[in-house]
C-alpha cells in the first residue's frame, strides 16, 4: 500500500510544534475586559489622529490649488470638502470609524475647508451629496461637476432632503489624500497628491506641509511621472535620471505655496531636519537629490522669489519658452 505524504506530515508537524522554545517565566494576567478598554482606547485615538490630519492637509492643500490654477494643465470645479465612508479606512480600523467618526457605507462630507465655497454655503459635516435620483452620490475623486446644477447641490441631512446654492471655484484637478503610514513619505502619481501621517507628523508649521503640497503638485503639473517612466526605460533602468525632476518640482513648488499666500522663509529647514533622522541622505544620491543640495536649491528659490515680490514681477517659475504648463 502506498501512503499519501499527509500522512507523515500531520504527525512530524505536531512532535515539531511540541519542541518549540516555551517561556521561562510567569506572566502578569491581564483581563479581556482590560485589554478591550485598552483596544477601543488605542482605536479611538488612531481616528482622531487621522481625523486632525485630513482636516489640517485640505486646509493647507485648498489654497495651493486654488491658487494655481493658471498653471495647471487639470483644472475642475470645487467647492472645498472631503468625502469619507467605511472604505476610506483600513480593514481592522472599520470598525472604530463607525463608532468614533460615523463613517458607514454611504459617502458623506468629511470635512470642509475653510473659507471655501463649501463653508459659506452652509454644507455640514455628514451631509450625504444626492444625484438627479435623489441617491448618494459617486463622486469621481473630488469633482463636483457631476452633481452641480445651476450652482445648486442636493443633499442629505438627518434623513431630509435640501438644496444648497454654491458658488464653485476652479482648482487644479488633482485629488488630495492622506495615507495612513508612519512612513515621512509624499507622492504624486499623475493624478492624485499623497501625503503620509508620518510626513503630517514630521512637518512642523503649515508653511513646511505646503512645501511638500507644492512639490508634489509641481509633479503632476510638470508631467513628472510620464517622463520619469520614459527615462526609465530609454535609460535601461537608470534612476539618476529622475533626479533634475525632484529638484525642478521643489523649484517649481515653491512657487506654488508662495502664490498661495504662504511663506517661504525658513522652509528649506525641512531637509536639514530631516538629514538627522535619515542620515543616508546626506550622502547618497539615488532617485533622489541629496538633502544639502535640496537645502541649497530651495532657499536660492527663496531669494529669487524674493527679488521678483520687492521688484513687483509676476511670481511665475523661470520657464524655458514653450514648456510653462497652463490651465484657466
Amino acid at each position: 500500500m502506498r501512503l499519501r505524504p499527509t500522512a507523515f506530515a500531520i504527525p512530524m508537524l505536531a512532535a515539531a510544534l511540541s519542541a518549540c522554545a516555551g517561556l521561562d517565566t510567569r506572566l502578569p494576567d491581564i483581563s479581556a475586559p482590560d485589554l478591550a478598554a485598552e483596544t477601543d482606547y488605542q482605536e479611538t485615538e488612531a481616528l482622531r489622529r487621522i481625523e486632525s490630519d485630513a482636516s489640517v492637509l485640505l486646509n493647507s492643500g485648498w489654497p495651493i490649488l486654488t491658487a494655481n490654477t493658471g498653471l495647471c494643465p487639470r483644472i475642475r470645479a470645487a467647492i472645498g470638502v472631503k468625502t469619507h465612508s467605511l472604505k476610506s479606512y483600513p480593514k481592522r480600523l472599520r470598525s472604530a470609524a463607525k463608532r468614533v467618526l460615523g463613517a458607514d457605507e454611504t459617502s458623506r462630507i468629511f470635512h470642509i475647508a475653510d473659507g471655501s465655497p463649501a463653508a459659506l454655503a452652509g454644507f455640514k459635516r455628514g451631509d450625504v451629496i444626492l444625484n438627479d435620483a435623489n441617491e448618494p452620490a459617486k463622486l469621481n475623486g473630488d469633482s463636483w461637476d457631476t452633481v452641480l446644477a445651476d450652482n445648486t447641490v442636493n443633499i442629505r441631512r438627518a434623513g431630509k432632503s435640501m438644496a444648497l446654492k454654491v458658488e464653485p471655484t476652479t482648482a487644479c484637478d488633482y485629488n488630495l489624500q492622506l495615507s495612513h503610514s508612519t512612513a515621512i513619505n509624499a507622492y504624486a502619481d499623475g493624478r492624485n497628491i499623497t501625503i503620509t501621517s508620518g510626513m503630517m507628523e514630521f512637518t512642523q508649521s503649515d508653511s513646511e506641509l505646503a512645501l511638500i503640497i507644492g512639490h508634489e503638485l509641481a509633479h503632476n503639473t510638470m508631467g513628472h511621472v510620464r517622463k520619469s517612466i520614459v527615462n526609465y526605460i530609454l535609460s535601461f533602468g537608470g534612476t539618476r535620471y529622475t533626479r533634475p525632476f525632484e529638484s525642478e518640482a521643489d523649484y517649481v513648488g515653491l512657487y506654488y505655496m508662495v502664490r498661495a499666500g504662504y511663506s517661504p522663509e525658513g522652509v528649506e529647514d525641512f531637509w536639514q531636519r530631516l538629514a538627522k533622522a535619515s542620515p543616508k541622505g546626506i550622502n547618497r544620491a539615488k532617485t533622489h537629490p541629496t538633502f544639502p543640495d535640496r537645502y541649497l536649491r530651495i532657499r536660492a528659490a527663496r531669494d529669487e522669489i524674493s527679488k521678483k515680490e520687492t521688484t513687483g514681477a509676476p511670481l511665475r517659475p523661470n520657464f524655458i519658452s514653450g514648456s510653462e504648463p497652463s490651465g484657466s
